[in-house]
């Protein structure tokens, strides 16, 4: 839906939530959530998938460690 990394999606799905519940588009406030919010959730996601995954499919982070490198 919204590219994982992709500022201006961020920015335009914010400003149309923001429009939807009747606020004005804070600028600031959205570049703020756009420059920590996508790297907070790749950090959950490769904790999660270090964490967990590895106890499920140790495969599969063996091909996630190879496709970073």
């Amino acid at each position: 839906f919204v590219g994982f990394h992709s500022p201006h999606g961020w920015e335009v799905l914010l400003e149309g939530l923001s429009r939807h519940l009747g606020f004005p588009a804070n600028r600031e406030f959205i570049f703020l959530f756009i420059a920590t919010f996508p790297v907070i959730l790749d950090t959950v996601f490769k904790y999660w998938i270090f964490r967990y995954l590895n106890r499920i499919s140790p495969s599969a982070v063996a091909t996630y460690k190879n496709m970073n490198e």
